[in-house]
C-alpha cells in the first residue's frame, strides 16, 4: 500500500512539474498589462525542424526590424556572401593638355555603402579625385554626372509621411552617397530660447531649411524634420536640449546623386581640377577611368543585421527584386520551405506598419538559413553580452553568448529572432513579436528575456 502511495505520489508530482514546464512560456504573456498584447512566439529546433513551442504562430503582427533577417538571407542565398556591387567612372572626352574635353561620368550600381560611416575604406568620393589627379587633369570642360540605371526610389506607400525626411527614412536609389544622410548642427540657450542652425554637412542644392527648434530641459532629441523628396524648404519642429554648442540631427537625403555631384566638384576645385560646366565639342564614348568595388555582400550583411540599417536592407532587397519586392521576396521564401500565406511586405527594412509575419515564418527561414547559408547570415545576427542591442536580455546570465538575435522596434511592436543554444548544447531557432502591448517597453523586452531564459534551461 505504501509503495502504490509513493509510486502515484511520484506521478502526480511529475505531471505537476510537466504541467508548469508547459505553461511557464504562456504565463510570460499573460502577467501585468501585457495580457492585452497580440503576441506570436515560434520555437523550432534548429537540427530536426521539429516545433518545440508555438503560441499564436500562426498570427500575422507587425514584426518591425526583424523583417531585415529576410532581405538578409535572400540576397546571401541569391548573391553569395563575396558579391560586391560595382560603380564605374569613366571620361566622355579626351584629356589633352591636363583638359578633360569631356564629362567626368559615373555609372551607379545600387552600391549603398559609398563613403559610408559604417565602411571607412570605401571612401568613393577621395579616390575619384586622386586618380582625376594622378592622370594630370587640371580642369574638366563639361560637367559632373552620375547615371543611375536604376533610380526609382519611390516612397513605399505605407511609409508615414512623417518618417520620409528623417535620418531612419532614407530611400534606396540606383546611386547612394554618404548613407543617404545629412547633419544639421543646432546651438541651443536657455530653455524656451529658440535653437540657432549653424551648419548642414552635407550641403542639399536647391534645398533651404525652416526651422523652428526650442530649448529644452529635457535631455532628449525631440527634433523631426519634415518634407517630400521633391521639396525645396524643409520644415524643422521639435525641442533640443538647453545649453549645447552643437547639437546633430539626421535627416535623410533625398537626391544623392545630386549632392555627391556638388560635393566632388568642390572638392575637385580644392584640388586645383576646375569643373567649367560647359558643353565640349567633341566627345566620344565613356572610356573607363576606374571600377570601385563595394565591400563583401557578408559585411553589409552584418551591418544590416547588427546596425540595423534600414538603407542597407532595401539595397539587399533590390538584390532580390528589382521590381515588386513583395511578389519576389514571398516566390523566394516558398521555395525554401516557408508558409508566406500571412506574410505581407511592403518594404525590405520594416519601417512600415503595413507589413505582417507571423513568428513561424520567421522560424523557417531561420531554421533553413542554420542549414543552408554559411556562417556570413549567423554571424551577422547581434550576440547577448556583446551588442548593444541585446543589452536588455544580458541581465540573464543564461542567454550570455547563448543567443544571437535580430531586434524590431516602433511603436506599439517589440521584436526578437534568432537562435539560443539551450543547456541541453541544442540550438533553437525563434521568434517572438509582440503588438499593442499596454505597458512599457522594458516590461515587454523582461518577458521575452524570461521566456528565453526559461527555455535555455528547459528544450
Amino acid at each position: 500500500m505504501t509503495s502504490r502511495l509513493v509510486f502515484l505520489l511520484c506521478v502526480f508530482l511529475g505531471l505537476a512539474l510537466w504541467a508548469e514546464s508547459q505553461e511557464m512560456p504562456e504565463a510570460c504573456w499573460r502577467r501585468g498589462a501585457l495580457r492585452h498584447a497580440v503576441v506570436g512566439v515560434s520555437v523550432k529546433r534548429v537540427s530536426d525542424g521539429k516545433d518545440v513551442c508555438a503560441f499564436h504562430a500562426e498570427t500575422a503582427l507587425r514584426p518591425a526590424s526583424v523583417a531585415k533577417l529576410i532581405p538578409a538571407a535572400l540576397a546571401l542565398k541569391a548573391k553569395g556572401p563575396s558579391f560586391a556591387y560595382v560603380t564605374r567612372v569613366g571620361l566622355t572626352g579626351e584629356v589633352r593638355d591636363g583638359v578633360l574635353r569631356g564629362d567626368l561620368l559615373v555609372r551607379a550600381g545600387g552600391d549603398p555603402t559609398l563613403d559610408s560611416r559604417y565602411f571607412p575604406s570605401a571612401a568613393f568620393l577621395q579616390r575619384v579625385v586622386d586618380t582625376l589627379a594622378a592622370l594630370g587633369v587640371r580642369e574638366i570642360e563639361g560637367r559632373v554626372r552620375v547615371e543611375e540605371t536604376s533610380c526609382d526610389a519611390a516612397i513605399p506607400g505605407s511609409w508615414l509621411w512623417e518618417d520620409v525626411a528623417n535620418y531612419y527614412g532614407a530611400l534606396c536609389h540606383g546611386f547612394n552617397y554618404r548613407d543617404n544622410l545629412y547633419t544639421l548642427t543646432f546651438r541651443s540657450g536657455e530653455v524656451g530660447d529658440t535653437a540657432r542652425l549653424v551648419r548642414v554637412e552635407p550641403s542639399l542644392p536647391g534645398v533651404r531649411f525652416e526651422t523652428r527648434v526650442t530649448a529644452s530641459s529635457r535631455n532628449a532629441d525631440n527634433v523631426w524634420i519634415y518634407g517630400g523628396p521633391d521639396a525645396s524648404v524643409l520644415r524643422v519642429r521639435g525641442t533640443m536640449p538647453a545649453r549645447r554648442k552643437a547639437f546633430a540631427v539626421k535627416g535623410a537625403i533625398h537626391h544623392p546623386a545630386r549632392v555627391f555631384e556638388s560635393e566632388l566638384t568642390r572638392r575637385l576645385a580644392g584640388n586645383g581640377i576646375a569643373v567649367r560646366n560647359g558643353i565640349p565639342e567633341n566627345t566620344s564614348g565613356a572610356r573607363l577611368l576606374l571600377e570601385h568595388r563595394s565591400p563583401a555582400l557578408a559585411e553589409i550583411v552584418r551591418f544590416t543585421n547588427k546596425r540595423s540599417v534600414n538603407l542597407f536592407a532595401e539595397a539587399l532587397g533590390r538584390l532580390v527584386a528589382s521590381e515588386d519586392w513583395e511578389r519576389e521576396a514571398k516566390r523566394a521564401l516558398s521555395s525554401v520551405g516557408v508558409d508566406t500565406s500571412g506574410v505581407v511586405l511592403k518594404d525590405a527594412c520594416g519601417l512600415s506598419a503595413f507589413n505582417a509575419l507571423p513568428a513561424a515564418a520567421l522560424t523557417d527561414l531561420l531554421v533553413w538559413a542554420a542549414r543552408h547559408l554559411d556562417a556570413a547570415f549567423h554571424d551577422s545576427l547581434p550576440i547577448c553580452g556583446a551588442d548593444g542591442g541585446l543589452r536588455p536580455y544580458a541581465s540573464a546570465e543564461e542567454l550570455r553568448r547563448n543567443l544571437r538575435a535580430k531586434t524590431g522596434s516602433m511603436a506599439a511592436t517589440r521584436s526578437l529572432a534568432g537562435y539560443l543554444t539551450a543547456a541541453s548544447g541544442d540550438t533553437y531557432a525563434f521568434a517572438v513579436i509582440v503588438n499593442n502591448y499596454a505597458c512599457s517597453p522594458s516590461e515587454v523586452q523582461a518577458a521575452i528575456r524570461d521566456f528565453l531564459a526559461w527555455g535555455y534551461r528547459n528544450w
